[in-house]
């Protein structure tokens, strides 16, 4: 057997029991260490000796799966944690000093190479140091809440040109380099109140968790009660607050005229409005009040959301909402003659599509609008995520790319950055992959004009008008 040590001391300006809290979670890693792809907690209720952790590396040319589990923790004081792999095992040790103010940090890191790799091990000794001394660095950047380097290179430039390579970041192989320059995200929230919509599974459910750990005040609109409850109690068993679930069918406006009206006459601040629910229908559908689904519910349903909250969003001072849009409206122009796809076969996927270019293009004028109220609007792609959604609306699809799939925290990661840290407020009414800003037209024709938009919106706040003034626009 042949072993490599690496070890370093790093000063944090944060708090010691918040430093020892957010190592003792190693599926944090994923954030601080640029080589962790994915990790995940795959032990039940709270951390304690034998904890367990599903962790995904990228080492070299390779990727590698460790099962890490924690052999000893002192709160406050100190951690170790061993990860094994086929040929090799790691053991992270981690002393604490501090107080309420800082924290000294002593991480040494014991590589074991078993045979035959253990001959490798000279070699592998400066990359496996390099790779250690990078993720320290990033570590400290995230604890003291450095900025990710969010502007858009040229290569990024180019490939949202050249269509192709565009195409590539969407996958999980995109995520992974992205990640390589982004920082974590440590900010406290727990002062701040996130309205957030399909959030009981997938990129949801997967971004509310993110949310719920940095302390958020978690507002879940869910269709199913049943559902919603069962999340509610999970995240509850991961140590996160429970989260205030209301009970709204987004298909239907009457549903969404009663939500606003419930959350107006509470009065609370709505700091992060998140609107993510959707789902796409292969068949033509009309709902019970007379609207094609895909319409009501991507496009519609969001927009008068977003309308008539704007007074509790205002009230938060210095808001964000949220539009999760898709890779799809690329593709697509709005067709405004035709919102509810009655004029031509309807095609599941077009119909999706066109209603997220729809959603970007009200990202665009609320963002230009709303700027005199302090609120910041922005829309994301996720890429292409493993979630039910699709395996259930685009089963060939799904097939054919389940390889490249990114899991449903990496399709969240930049919804929770834009909600949660301070440079993604720097900025509004852009669209946004993988922490960094993309072009929202590539095909010619399907860039909507001031025009078209303004004209979408007026037709919106006309179907809007048909459920009462408790949809109707807030503007000024």
């Amino acid at each position: 057997m042949s072993s490599i040590t690496f070890e370093q001391s790093l000063e944090i300006q944060r708090p010691l029991s918040f430093v020892y809290a957010y190592l003792s979670d190693f599926s944090n890693t994923a954030s601080w260490d640029p080589s962790v792809i994915q990790a995940q907690k795959t032990t039940p209720g709270p951390l304690q000796v034998g904890t367990h952790f599903d962790i995904q590396v990228k080492f070299a040319w390779t990727q590698l799966s460790l099962n890490y589990h924690i052999i000893d923790m002192q709160k406050d004081r100190y951690l170790e944690l061993k990860g094994m792999a086929d040929n090799y095992s790691l053991v992270d040790r981690i002393r604490f000093e501090g107080d309420e103010s800082r924290c000294t940090i002593h991480y040494q890191i014991d590589v074991y190479y078993q045979e035959p790799m253990a001959k490798l091990a000279p070699l592998f000794a400066p990359l496996v140091k390099a790779n250690g001394a990078h993720a320290l660095r990033t570590l400290k950047q995230t604890l003291e809440g450095a900025a990710t380097d969010w502007e858009p290179t040229a290569w990024t430039k180019l490939a949202d040109r050249l269509v192709l390579p565009g195409l590539f970041r969407f996958t999980r192989r995109g995520f992974i380099a992205g990640k390589s320059r982004w920082i974590g995200i440590t900010t406290d929230m727990s002062d701040k109140n996130v309205l957030i919509t399909g959030a009981t599974s997938g990129i949801g459910a997967a971004a509310a968790r993110s949310l719920g750990r940095l302390g958020a005040n978690l507002i879940v609109v869910a269709r199913n009660e049943k559902k919603a409850q069962h999340f509610s109690e999970l995240l509850v068993s991961e140590g996160v607050k429970a989260p205030r679930i209301e009970i709204a069918d987004l298909g239907l406006m009457q549903d969404v005229r009663n939500l606003i009206q419930r959350l107006l006459q509470r009065g609370e601040p709505i700091h992060v409005l998140i609107n993510n629910a959707g789902a796409l229908f292969n068949q033509r559908v009309v709902t019970a009040e007379g609207i094609e689904q895909s319409f009501a519910t991507l496009l519609l349903s969001p927009y008068m959301l977003t309308e008539g909250l704007k007074p509790l969003l205002v009230k938060a001072a210095g808001a964000r909402v949220i539009n999760v849009a898709s890779g799809g409206m690329y593709t697509q122009a709005v067709q405004l003659q035709d919102l509810e796809y009655e004029h031509e076969d309807y095609n599941g996927s077009k119909a999706y599509a066109r209603a997220k270019r729809g959603l970007v293009d009200m990202t665009e004028l609320w963002a230009e609008e709303w700027k005199k109220d302090g609120i910041i609007v922005h829309s994301m792609h996720p890429g292409w995520a493993d979630t039910p959604a699709v395996s259930h609306s685009l089963p060939q699809f799904y097939e054919k790319t389940k390889p490249w799939l990114r899991t449903p925290e990496q399709g969240a990661d930049t919804i929770v950055w834009l909600a949660a840290t301070p440079e993604a407020a720097l900025t509004t009414g852009l669209f946004w992959l993988d922490r960094t800003p993309h072009n929202t037209a590539i095909f010619p024709g399907t860039r909507s004009s001031l025009e078209v938009q303004t004209t979408l919106r007026k037709k919106l706040d006309e179907y809007g008008q048909r459920f009462g003034d408790g949809v109707r626009s807030q503007r000024a």
